[in-house]
This record gives structure tokens, sequence and C-alpha cells, in this order.
């Protein structure tokens, strides 16, 4: 029984060493489990931290797929390695999140992003979210009523089921028929069309308008996304179609106003000429240029119609302009006093007006009847004056007449043959005729009320107004006789200056000419709107279009291209809107083309207050095809050569390189009257595409998205891995996580 019992016993205390050898084994695994699941956990965290630092030491002014951040690292570190770079050609099928590091401004923004409705690229509310062609797949033919709208399998309705889960049961931004951001006399008179609707400044704009949803602050039921998989909660989106959309969406993109060197741009529509001209010399504009420019900017925006003075430059308002000076058409007229004392004043005018007529034939080869009318209305404008001394001449010629008479008469009874006059006495009469042209090249009337004309010689009151592309002559005519001059001269005949002011005393137009005394020359544009004569001409062209008249050496298409004439008096919807501004040159706007005045762009913005960043704007460096589609304008063409120049040429360093493509400017060669303007192919149209997006794109970003792996390897084989999400905010200082999600294994 001793045996036996001793026999249990230490049976039993095998078991419990066995039992124990066994529990210490699992705890030894667990534990070795356990650390192998933090080694994994560390190297996936080192993973995400040499990423960050791939991302704060890339400096560029611009952000593409060819640099070292894109193509992500893989590094082996003590028992394992970490990973994060995205596999050369993945799958469409690939299981579960891709590794490497993604920029979110290559991808639409869920919660600015709009419908399809596109007007002027005020906001990226113009982004279409139906380019991303899955949602309205499945969300349109799956026979359920996805938006609840009544209406099942319509057009675009999983991008307005998006919409309704956006902006809540009341289907509308905000609080519904009210204004909640207190905009809308803003928005209904700001010249913008701020909805995109094709309206511009209707009735309440600014009620249940996109600017009222606020994913940071909402109003009302909005529901702003707060991840990317929210959007599984929409009725229709299932995890397959979520995995062909995911790629292409985000919440996080913002870009900032600064430019290429990190200082904040400015705003023009609200910045000062003296600061617009020190931003345009920035990008090597010479200050001269640079100050008519940035005067042009201020007057093109604002509503007072007074031009803008910036360091001595004028800017342009929708006003008539200098056009033509005429200051020394000089004649004479001789007439008999017989004549004079017969007809008076209406036989003077009949001679100045016939001496008048044959200098101009001869001169210029013209039509005279505009001078002629102007001779006729200055004569009758002069008529009591010149009826006085006209007298006076005909009583003195009278009394000579009478002296002579009596002599002849005494001679003849003297027998000397003496003749009687065959003619009556002749007066000798010297003209002198001038006139300032003033042109209206606008589709409105401009009126010139109280209006001033300044020279070396004094000022002449002008008055009344000028028709649309019409002309108004300030004519002046002085009338030397014996003795006597009628009339002053306005216009000096050797040199001058000539200066319109308006009645607030603004200097509308300055212009200067010399001369050399020479006669019967008139000094003409070509552009009405350059402070400068290009050619001086016999007779010159009183109340039409100048010889030089050459809009279509410039921007214009042929002479009766008026187009370029364009002073919005409202704000800039776009940058892009900066092509409208005249550069001071013959028919010369600031130029958004291949080659053209596109570094401007780096350093202006419309955005109010700059220092607020804009909320999903597209990298065009590393935006997809699909996501470049999204944009305005941008077609599958237009889409494949953005990405084809950023392969062939290198990254778009900064928006407005992307008009370095040819592409861009295809409305301008289409054979189509784009913008309906009246005009096909012209100069503006080349620039319609970049307009509509100009506000839209960058070339640098801030969000991106780290998915990086750690594993830990023995004997070649993974004994541990982990999966982590990450999405940082370069733009914060210090760098900010927005977002971090372990992901469960593939």
């Amino acid at each position: 029984m001793a045996l036996i019992l001793a026999f249990v016993f230490l049976a039993v205390l095998g078991a419990i060493g066995i039992s124990f050898l066994y529990r210490m084994r699992l705890e030894d695994r667990a534990v070795s489990n356990y650390q192998d699941s933090l080694k994994a956990d560390y190297l996936t965290q080192a993973g995400i931290e040499r990423a960050i630092a791939e991302l704060r030491n890339d400096t560029n002014e611009y952000d593409d797929l060819y640099e070292p951040w894109a193509r992500g690292f893989q590094e082996s570190l003590g028992e394992g390695n970490y990973e994060v770079s995205e596999a050369e050609n993945p799958g469409e099928n690939e299981k579960g999140e891709r590794l490497g590091i993604f920029d979110e401004a290559s991808k639409i923004n869920l919660n600015v992003v709009g419908t399809g409705k596109y007007h002027e690229g005020w906001t990226p509310w113009e982004i279409n979210l139906g380019a991303i062609t899955a949602i309205n797949k499945q969300l349109g033919s799956d026979g359920i009523d996805n938006d609840e709208d009544g209406k099942t399998d319509e057009e675009n309705e999983g991008v307005q089921a998006i919409m309704k889960y956006r902006y809540g049961e009341d289907g509308a931004p905000g609080i519904k028929d009210v204004d909640d951001d207190q905009d809308r006399m803003v928005l209904q008179s700001d010249g913008i069309d701020n909805d995109a609707d094709g309206e511009v400044d209707e009735p309440d704009e600014g009620v249940d308008e996109p600017d009222e949803y606020l994913p940071t602050r909402p109003y009302g039921d909005d529901n702003p996304f707060n991840t990317v998989e929210e959007m599984r909660l929409i009725r229709g989106i299932g995890d397959k179609t979520f995995k062909k959309i995911k790629d292409y969406l985000t919440i996080y993109s913002y870009d900032k106003n600064v430019d290429k060197e990190g200082n904040l741009r400015i705003n023009i529509n609200t910045a000062s000429a003296f600061t617009i001209s020190q931003a345009l010399r920035e990008v090597g504009i010479s200050p001269e240029v640079a100050d008519q420019m940035a005067a042009n900017v201020v007057d093109f925006r604002d509503e007072d119609n007074r031009p803008t003075e910036c360091n001595g430059k004028y800017g342009l308002e929708c006003t008539p302009y200098i056009n033509e000076v005429m200051p020394h058409f000089t004649t004479s007229v001789s007439m008999a006093v017989a004549g004079l004392a017969k007809g008076g004043i209406r036989f003077l005018e009949e001679k100045i007006r016939e001496k008048v007529k044959e200098k101009i034939n001869e001169k210029i080869k013209i039509d005279s009847s505009p001078i002629l009318e102007e001779v006729k209305k200055g004569t009758s404008e002069k008529e009591k004056e010149l009826k006085l001394e006209l007298d006076k001449i005909i009583k003195r010629h009278e009394s000579r007449d009478e002296v002579d008479r009596q002599i002849s008469a005494i001679f003849r009874i003297m027998g000397e043959k003496v003749a009687e006059a065959a003619e009556a006495k002749k007066v000798k009469v010297d003209i002198e005729i001038e006139w300032i042209e003033l042109f209206n090249p606008y589709d409105s009337r401009c009126k010139i009320g109280g209006w001033k004309i300044k020279t070396f010689r004094g000022t002449k009151r002008v008055g009344g107004t000028i028709a649309p592309r019409s002309f108004k002559l300030i004519f002046n005519m002085v009338i030397r006789m014996e003795g006597k001059t009628i009339g002053r001269e306005i216009l000096n005949d050797y040199r001058d200056t000539v200066i319109l002011r308006n009645k607030q005393g603004d200097v509308v137009d300055k212009v200067s000419y010399r001369n050399y005394g020479a006669p019967w020359n008139a000094f003409e544009k070509n552009d009405p709107r350059v402070r400068e004569f290009v050619s001086n001409l016999p007779g010159g062209s009183p109340r039409f279009r100048n010889w030089f008249w050459m809009p279509d050496i410039g921007e214009g298409k042929d002479k009766n291209d008026y187009s370029s004439f364009y002073v919005k008096n409202k704000p800039f919807a776009n940058i892009g809107e900066i092509g409208f501004i005249h550069a001071g040159k013959q028919w010369r706007t600031i130029k958004l083309i291949q080659g053209g005045d596109w570094k401007i762009l780096d350093k202006i913005t419309v955005a109010d207050p700059p220092q607020l960043p804009v909320r999903g704007r597209i990298n065009i460096n590393t935006a997809s095809k699909k996501v470049l589609e999204a944009l305005p304008g941008i077609d599958s063409s237009l889409a494949k050569a953005i990405i084809n120049y950023g392969d062939r040429k290198g990254p778009f360093n900064e928006i407005g390189e992307i008009l370095e493509i040819l592409l861009m400017a295809k409305l301008g060669f289409n054979g189509k009257d784009d913008d309906e303007d009246g005009y096909v192919d012209e100069e503006d149209e080349t620039e319609a595409i970049f307009r509509s997006l100009s506000n839209l794109i960058t070339a640098r970003s801030n969000c991106f998205t780290i998915v990086s792996q750690g594993k830990v390897m023995r004997s070649e084989e993974v004994v541990a891995e982990k999966k982590i999400k990450v999405v940082v905010d370069r733009g914060a200082s210090p760098i900010k996580i927005k977002y971090y999600r372990e992901l469960p294994e593939d």
C-alpha cells in the first residue's frame, strides 16, 4: 500500500509538474507572441515616423508622384522590417489597404464637392463628384430610391444620395430657407455666380447655397463626413462599390494660399494697387508695367468708375479715351469786300468751308463732312463777333474805295487813262482749326458732363454723353483777320500734353505729342487704352476709326473685334480672370497661354481672407485621370495631356504651368463662339478652360495618408505583423495626426 501510495503521489507530482511545464510553455509562447506583436507594432510605427520624416524633409514647392515620399521604402530593422511602399502592379481585387504614402489632395473631397454644376470655378463645389462613375453606376441601377426623392434609378442618383446624406433631412445646406451665414446681401450683388447655377446675382443668392455647408461647424441638420468609410452608411453603397471608389475620395484635403516661397498670396479683390504692383514685380515684371497692370486690376474690380493712380500710372475704367489730336490744321482765305458786304457771315463761312474742303481733299482724301459741320458750327458760334469785325473791314474798304473813285475822276478830267478797279479789294483771313477726338470703345454710354481737357494753353470744359463705340469731337477754330484774332487756341502747335479729367478731377487719359510746327498733322492712337500716339498723318480721321486701328495685330480677330474692351466693375470670380487685364501695351492683355504671363498666378488669390485655407483643391501633379476629369472643362484627352506633361517634362512647379499644355487653349481654336459674346476663337476663349479651374487646383499638398506594415521574421518566416493607417497634416506645425487606425490582417 505504501508503495502504491508512493507511486500515486509521484504520479500526481508528475502530472502537476507536467501541467506546470505546459503552462510555462504557454506563458513563454504568449510572452514571445506579445513581444513579437510589440516588435511588429514598433516596426510599423517606425515606418510611420520614417514616412513623416520624408514628408517633413520634402521642401519642394510642389508634390509629385516621382518624389522619394511617393516611391515609399522598405527597411530591415532588428528581427524584422517595416514597409511603406505601394506594390508595383496592385490588382483591383487586392485585399486590404495598400501600403504607401498617398496624397489626399489627389482625391475629391467629399465635404466640399458638388453635383457637377459649374460656371465660373468660384469654389471646389464646382468639382464634379459624378466623375467617379462607379457611384452613379451602382446606385443608379439597383432598383432603390437611394436619394429618397420619390424616383428610382434616375440619372446622377448616387451623387444625389451623397448630397442628401450630407445635408440632412431638409436636403439643404444649413437650415432650409435660412441665410445661415448672413451673406445674402453680399452674394446677390458681387457679380459672381456663387452657386454655379448659371445666374449671376439672382434674388436670394446666398440662401441655401453651398457655402452654408461648413464641415467644421455645421448648421442645422447638416451631417459632414468624419471619415471616408462613413460612405458605407449611404443607402445602396456596399463593400464592392466602396472598394471601387474609396481611393478617389477624401475629407482631409486643403490648400494654403501661399506662393512658392511660402509667402501669403495677395487677394486681388481687396489689395491696394501698390501691393499688387509689388507682387507683380516679384515675378520679373518691370516697375512701369507692374504699376499700370496694378491700377488696371483695381479699376477692373471696383465700381466707382474713377481711374486709380499707381506711381503715375492711371487705371482703365469704362470711360472714353483721347483718340486723336489735330493741333495745327491751318489755311488762309482771300475774300472780296464786295462779297462780304453782300453775304456777310454766310459768305465768309462758305469761303472757309470751301478752303477747308480743298485742304482736306488735298491732304487726306477723305469725307470732309465732319469737319465742315464743325466749321459751320464754329463760325455760327462766333457770328456776333465776326459780324462786328467784318463790318469794320467793309467800312474801311468802302472809305478807301471812295477816295480811289475821287482820284480816278480827277485823272479822267486831266485826260489820264485810269481804269476803274476790275474787282473789289481782297481781304486775307487766316483760319486755324484744332480738334481733340474722344472715343468710347465700350458697349455702354459714357457720360462726360463736367469733364475737362487740360493742355499747355489752358482748360476746356466738355459735356454730354458718348454713345457706345462712338466718337466726340472737341473742335476749336481760331480766325485771324486784319488787326483782330477771334477765338483762342487750345493746343500748342509744336508740342503739348493733353490731359482728360473727369468731374472729380481724376486723370482719365494723358498723352503727349511733338509736332515740330508741321501743319495738318493729326496724332492718332492705335489701341485707345495706351497712353501714346502711334502715328501722325495729314488730316487724321475725325469722327471715324483711326487709320492705325489694328486689333488683329494684337489680340483681336479683326478690325470689328471689341471683345478686349472689358471692365467688369465687380470682384474677380477666379484668378484666371486676371487674363482680362490690359497690360498697357498695344492690344495686349495679360496672357494666360503657353509662354505667357502665368507666373503672376502664383502671387494672387481671390480667397477671403487669404489666411484661411481652401478645402478641396486638387493637386494636378498627383491626381488620377478620373479625378482630373472632375474639374470643369477637363475631358479625357486633356486629363491625359496633363498626366503626360508630368511624365515627360516633370512636375508642375506652380498651377500656372498647366497653361504650357497647348490643349488647354483648345476653345480658342475650335471655330465656335464658346462664350457667346459674338466673336469666334478670340484670345479670351483660349483662357476659358483655365479660368474655370484656376481656383480649384494646386501643385502642393498638406495632408497625406500613410499605410505602414511591420513584420517580425524568424527563419525567413513571418511570426508577427501589424498594419496601421494614419492621415497626417504636414501643413500644421508641428505635424498633426488627423486619423489613426490599426488595420486587420489581410
